[in-house]
């Protein structure tokens, strides 16, 4: 009996890691900022006038809204309240959130996170070929690759996490644009709901490693009651 609810268990941890795993991947909502020019309060709409940002591992968006009501909110992000026009460019070849100054450490990053993702994926294919014969063997390797794969998901979350806080990169570019744009500039930046799936999806496929390693002693056990 115990030995069917981890089975159990670990194929519904797998399928739901993989699930977040594809989303935080493809979707670029892992960063997103929004600057302002001027008084909210004034009646100049070209002067009130908004710049959303928004990003992933692969690409960085931005567009202009006028700020009126809930358009100035975290509300402009979602996919279904975006303008059709959008500038996107590469953000995988990016050393700066946001400003886009050149470096590739971002892009051994999305390798990184790439590399964790077929390694899920591959461990979920395995695990499947494991569960009609029981093979102890292949769900050892299938818990390896689960562990792995999150070890190196997470690692990227934080690399990006500790990126975010600690580069000043965000601090010289908000200086930039009041030189450049405005003297009034006001910088917003948010962790996205992609970001917040990558640790979700990370914790999942550690919690599946786990149980997939568990799965062997439980078996043998069974079999030793047995007899």
């Amino acid at each position: 009996m115990r030995l069917v609810v981890l089975q159990f268990l670990a194929g519904f941890f797998g399928a739901l890691s993989s699930v977040f795993l594809l989303g935080s991947l493809g979707s670029d909502y892992w960063l997103m900022a929004s600057e302002s020019c001027g008084d909210p309060d004034s009646s100049n709409q070209a002067e009130n006038s908004l710049l959303f940002y928004h990003e992933g591992l692969f690409w960085r968006c931005s567009y202009h809204r006028g700020s009126s009501g809930e358009q100035g909110s975290i509300l402009a992000f979602l996919i279904t309240n975006q303008p059709s026009q959008k500038v996107c460019v590469p953000a995988y070849l990016s050393h700066a959130p946001v400003s886009g100054l050149p470096n590739m450490q971002r892009a051994f990053w999305c390798v990184i996170f790439v590399l964790g993702v077929i390694l899920v994926m591959t461990g979920g294919f395995v695990t499947i070929c494991a569960t009609p014969g029981t093979s102890h063997r292949l769900y050892e390797t299938g818990g390896v690759l689960f562990i792995t794969g999150g070890i190196l998901i997470m690692s990227v979350v934080m690399l990006f996490a500790v990126w975010v806080q600690v580069s000043d990169s965000l601090e010289r570019y908000g200086l930039q644009r009041r030189r450049l744009v405005c003297n009034n500039l006001q910088l917003s930046v948010h962790y996205g709901p992609s970001f917040m799936l990558a640790p979700t999806s990370a914790f999942l496929c550690l919690l599946t490693g786990l149980l997939l390693l568990l799965i062997p002693s439980v078996s043998k056990v069974n079999i030793l009651i047995k007899h």
